[in-house]
């Protein structure tokens, strides 16, 4: 590059010698952008993946932990806590620490002799024992990252690394890609992309750039993002923050990488990756936590809902300048410098391929997750999530702050997951998930209606001897629920439970708990209030819980842990043949909102397992579940459907009222609908047209005019 630098100089020079200094200016430019031209964007990408491993290190506590796994370090560059022969993260971690602790100038072992002879024994040792994972994951996506990442720290020591060990390690980096597997396929690509600039490859570059980007796509029905914005991985299986969170994070960090280079994302590409992460993703955050509903099998994973999202979408910005705004409160939001409330937006999206709801509002975030014959339920794998059995039975997540079930996990009674109707088993083996990767949901109508602020969601459950109606009535202050036609031949209890969350401060009710009784119930903790209008046999205990990590996942600790936990559940008892409930949850209340709040402008007009039919007079709408053609009388208004579906129907007093209706089971492409409301001097007819193919089961929307 030097001799092309002085080849450009020698001709230049006769011409430099004759101008004033603007030209000479000028013409060094063009020998700075001639080298770099021919130096190419490796070292650029380098550059910037160098400082993103670098970003939120802390020194102190880096070098502490190195000086001690120094002293541990065994003569031949192996430990002996490390099983090499079922290696995981350690010991390449341990190498890559090292290594982001020998080049940082902030680092007390930066340059360190001792450490550098560590990194050269413990990568040689790595090389000569070539370990092995069982699990693929490790070897075709970590080993390889951790490797590529471990290389590129050292390129920026003034002590490389041997030139033999590096080329060595480099080879070992070599995989053969698979495409068309969604986030792992960007997870392989990025080593890639490592692999790349530390060769200067361009036709390793290509490949890279390719399949980072091949995923953001709109995949429909296979792995990746889906029309209605959720994402499916390892088959139809919901899973945006879980693979979601891979395929996001590896997708932010080409973009972030690749930024003004010839390799930059196309801006069709760009369109759906901002729309993944502003409408869906970024939406699953509640504070710093995630909606459990939305990491898979990783809920039994520790700290698995802290998202530590905030330098993510600091990138983002840098390729997406227009969202700056809404990144920036994201930031905010997510990272503690403003409260889970701070600029949220009331939206509500029923996600109609994956069976999740999420609703949102300032003062609390409210999402359930159902599994359909269409779908697959939240899914057991390499001994995690053992005791997730009835997670997709619509388990409902319910955020203040957010942190409401962070760790709370181990300690869990599992048969009775917020929101879910199910057998009260003497102990947690019967939420045992007896099958890995998946198992298809039992029933097809499932899905709702939603005009984007508002909407309803349903269930027909029909899973583990249990059957049941389950309806979601969502507003602004509230949320109704609703279940009905719940019957079961098991010789347990069956309970719904409403909540299940860690116990602060005290629990406030307005007569204690009351079995059997058959008056107005209302309970409150921790800013969020439970009101069951017609009673119920209600329990609640805020009792200490005990459990560990390792009986839901065998890959954490067996440590027995110990939690208060807030539960309560309405028991329906042993063999119920038509059993039903109902309660609102009002979050953001205290004991004094609650004992005064009227909720007589909300008001259920049917309850059983053919319909359910809420209106709320507050709102002037009416929203129901028709789990059959038929007819709904009530309160001055007639709604006549024939067959099967969910109605919303908003201003309903107005002269216009709008008409929204979806089909949950996917299967019709027309519903007729009779309707008589009171702002209407006569009955309307409509031929409802709904939407098809990849967005069969999306809302429609009519305006309803004399």
């Amino acid at each position: 590059m030097l001799a092309i630098s002085k080849k450009i100089s020698q001709i230049l020079f006769p011409l430099i010698s004759g101008l004033k200094g603007l030209m000479v200016l000028l013409v060094l430019l063009l020998i700075n952008l001639s080298s770099k031209a021919q130096s190419g964007p490796y070292h650029v990408i380098l550059e910037r993946i160098n400082a993103d491993l670098q970003t939120l290190v802390k020194d102190k506590p880096l070098a502490d932990e190195i000086t001690r796994q120094l002293k541990s370090l065994n003569a031949d560059g192996s430990w002996a806590d490390i099983d090499y022969s079922d290696a995981q993260y350690d010991p390449l971690k341990r190498i890559k620490d090292m290594a982001t602790a020998y080049i940082r100038p902030s680092n007390k072992l930066y340059q360190n002799a001792e450490l550098y002879g560590a990194i050269v024994k413990s990568l040689q040792n790595w090389l000569d024992k070539n370990p092995k994972n069982k699990n693929w994951w490790y070897n075709d996506i970590f080993y390889p990252q951790a490797i590529g990442q471990t290389l590129i720290l050292m390129r920026n020591a003034k002590t490389q690394l041997p030139v033999k060990l590096e080329s060595a390690l480099i080879e070992r980096m070599i995989r053969r890609l698979k495409t068309g597997d969604g986030a792992n396929t960007s997870d392989e690509a990025l080593h890639f992309l490592y692999r790349a600039c530390l060769t200067k490859n361009k036709a390793t570059l290509d490949s890279a750039a390719k399949y980072l980007f091949e995923p953001i796509a709109i995949a429909d029905g296979k792995e990746g993002v889906q029309a209605d914005g959720s994402y499916y991985q390892h088959g139809k299986q919901q899973a945006i923050a879980s693979y979601g969170r891979v395929f996001a994070g590896n997708s932010v960090n080409a973009a972030f990488y690749l930024r003004g280079t010839e390799y930059a994302l196309p801006k069709d590409q760009l369109t759906i990756l901002i729309n993944y992460l502003k409408n869906t993703f970024l939406k699953t955050i509640r504070g710093f936590f995630y909606d459990f509903n939305v990491r898979g099998r990783g809920i039994s994973r520790k700290d698995s809902l802290s998202s530590g999202l905030g330098v993510m979408v600091a990138k983002i910005k840098l390729f997406d300048p227009e969202n700056a705004a809404y990144w920036d409160a994201s930031v905010k939001r997510t990272s503690g410098l403003e409260p889970a409330s701070y600029k949220i937006t009331p939206t509500h999206h029923q996600f109609w391929k994956s069976g999740y709801t999420l609703h949102l509002r300032p003062a609390y975030t409210f999402s359930i997750q159902t599994a359909s014959s269409r779908t697959l339920r939240t899914e057991r794998g390499n001994n995690e999530n053992i005791l997730g059995k009835f997670l997709p039975d619509g388990a409902t997540n319910i955020q203040r702050s957010g942190s409401e079930y962070a760790n709370l996990m181990p300690v869990w009674e599992w048969d009775k997951i917020p929101g879910t109707t199910s057998r009260d088993y003497p102990d947690d083996g019967g939420a045992t998930v007896l099958k890995d990767w998946g198992i298809p949901g039992t029933t097809k109508f499932v899905g709702g209606v939603s005009d984007g602020v508002y909407g309803i969601s349903c269930y027909d459950l029909d899973y583990d001897s249990v059957q049941a109606k389950k309806a979601w009535f969502f507003f602004d202050r509230e949320v109704l629920c609703l279940g009905a036609g719940i019957k079961s031949n098991s010789n347990e209890n069956i309970t719904s439970t409403v909540n299940q969350a860690w116990m602060r401060g005290g629990v406030v009710s307005s007569n204690g708990v009351q079995k059997n009784g058959k008056g107005e119930i209302w309970v409150m903790h921790d800013s969020i209030g439970y009101i069951f209008p017609q009673g119920g046999d209600l329990e609640i205990s805020h009792k200490a819980q005990s459990g560990s990590w390792y009986r839901i996942n065998h890959f954490q600790s067996k440590t027995e842990l110990q939690h208060q936990v807030f539960k309560i559940w309405l028991n329906h008892g042993q063999h119920p043949q038509n059993a039903s409930y109902q309660y609102i949850v009002i979050p953001g209340v205290d004991a004094a909102g609650l004992k005064n709040y009227n909720w007589s402008t909300i008001q259920v007009l049917k309850n059983t397992a053919e319909l359910q039919a809420v209106k709320h007079s507050g709102l002037d709408m009416l929203q129901a579940v028709f789990y059959k053609a038929g007819t709904l009388v009530a309160s001055g208004l007639s709604l006549q459907v024939d067959r099967p579906c969910t109605v919303y129907i908003k201003d309903l007093s107005a002269k216009s009222p709008t008409l929204y209706i979806a089909d949950p089971a996917q299967e019709k492409a027309n519903i007729k609908v009779l309707i008589k409301l009171p702002g209407l001097s006569k009955s309307k007819t409509i031929d409802c047209n709904l939407p098809t193919g990849a967005f069969a089961g999306a809302t429609a929307n009519f305006q309803i005019k004399e």
